[in-house]
């Protein structure tokens, strides 16, 4: 398993950093305040990346309004611990595509909203997952890689290209969360997809 200490050694080991953080909560080095300061911004990037199986999450979305404008019949608070809603779920697992329910993003003086049509809205949305114990092992690989390049301006020695660098770490991020994305992929099997109008008036 995974500590945020360990991901961030991850992300100085990708840049060729030796020096090693004991613990990222104390350390005064340079190294450990880059990680600091740059390690919840690049959880919540890679969370975002992807729709991460370890961190889905499904809940009822608490009413804010009826009628909130001409356009749309309910809003809803948007959840506090999401961090990228996926759909509004309805009728069956494997909607097609003229069944998905509509819903748009709003704000208010309180925070975000979920505008949509649907009663009793229920969301499925990507969690903010904070214990580093529930991250497999391609998540964590590719979070140090997303954190690798941010920390690079100030860790890394003069002498180094910093901007050619980083499109090598930005390079490896996407080659990683190609890696999950397939993992992910085998972690699940679909409902076949609905039948067209077309084919269910052949049949």
């Amino acid at each position: 398993m995974f500590s945020e200490t360990d991901i961030c050694n991850m992300a100085l080991s990708n840049i060729g950093v030796g020096k090693e953080i004991q613990n990222i909560e104390t350390d005064d080095s340079e190294e450990a305040r880059a990680c600091r300061r740059w390690y919840k911004m690049s959880r919540e990037v890679t969370l975002r990346d992807l729709p991460w199986r370890f961190a889905s999450k499904t809940a009822a979305l608490a009413l804010v309004e009826e009628k909130p404008d001409d356009e749309w019949a309910y809003s809803y608070r948007y959840p506090p611990d999401c961090v990228s809603l996926r759909r509004i779920l309805g009728a069956g697992r494997n909607p097609g595509h003229n069944e998905r329910i509509p819903y748009d993003l709003r704000f208010d003086d309180a925070g975000s909203l979920v505008y949509t049509d649907q009663q009793d809205a229920v969301a499925e949305y990507t969690a903010r997952v904070t214990d580093t114990m529930r991250y497999p092992a391609d998540f964590a690989l590719a979070q140090s890689w997303r954190l690798s390049y941010y920390v690079v301006p100030r860790v890394v020695g003069s002498g180094v290209d910093t901007l050619k660098l980083r499109l090598e770490v930005e390079k490896q991020y996407q080659i990683h969360l190609s890696k999950a994305a397939r993992n992910s992929m085998n972690e699940f099997q679909r409902d076949p997809e609905p039948a067209s109008e077309l084919e269910r008036a052949r049949n």
